[in-house]
């Protein structure tokens, strides 16, 4: 059974090989936004997704004295990933330290209490403004549901909604603060 990491991986190959750096990279920028790994599990689970014949790979020059691997997902690979896109995903409960700290704020100093508050909410604007311009870059994706440009697009979007929400929920929350 593949991990949800897998996954994450196979979705990452299927838009073009990489190696295990780059998807190191790419699971920061863009998928770190919604979804993160470290790096050693990352060539953990290549193993064991090029041992489950999803992914194979080809040494290639690398820059330095070492060899690179370069990754590709395979046809099962991708039927495996285009299988799993549309099962619906397991619930979890969500973990948010903000959240879990907001349920004990009234334990807080005031002052103190709107300082992390605002600071957190110039946090999440200038995350949406990052969002805004990936975005902005991916537009023309929109009428394209069939290009991985439409994936970054539709994921963008949720965080740009999420990022809103969450600048107008502390908003609110500043509001009925004392100061």
């Amino acid at each position: 059974m593949t991990s949800s990491l897998g996954y994450a991986i196979l979705g990452l190959l299927a838009r073009g090989p990489l190696t295990g750096y780059d998807l190191a990279q790419r699971l920061r920028t863009p998928v770190g936004y919604f979804w993160t790994a470290r790096h050693s599990q990352i060539y953990t689970e290549l193993a064991r997704l090029e041992k489950d014949r999803l992914v194979r790979h080809a040494v290639v020059p690398g820059p330095g004295p070492r060899d690179n691997k370069r990754y590709t997902v395979t046809a099962r690979g991708r039927r495996s990933l285009r299988d799993w896109v549309v099962t619906p995903p397991a619930s979890a409960p969500p973990k948010n330290e903000l959240l879990l700290r907001v349920y004990s704020v009234w334990l807080a100093d005031p002052r103190q209490a709107r300082e992390m508050l605002v600071a957190e909410q110039a946090k999440h604007l200038d995350t949406l403004g990052a969002f805004e311009q990936i975005a902005a870059r991916n537009a023309d994706a929109e009428g394209h549901p069939d290009e991985p440009s439409f994936g970054d697009l539709a994921t963008v979007q949720a965080g740009v909604g999420y990022e809103r929400f969450t600048i107008a929920w502390l908003g609110w929350l500043l509001d009925h603060l004392p100061e």
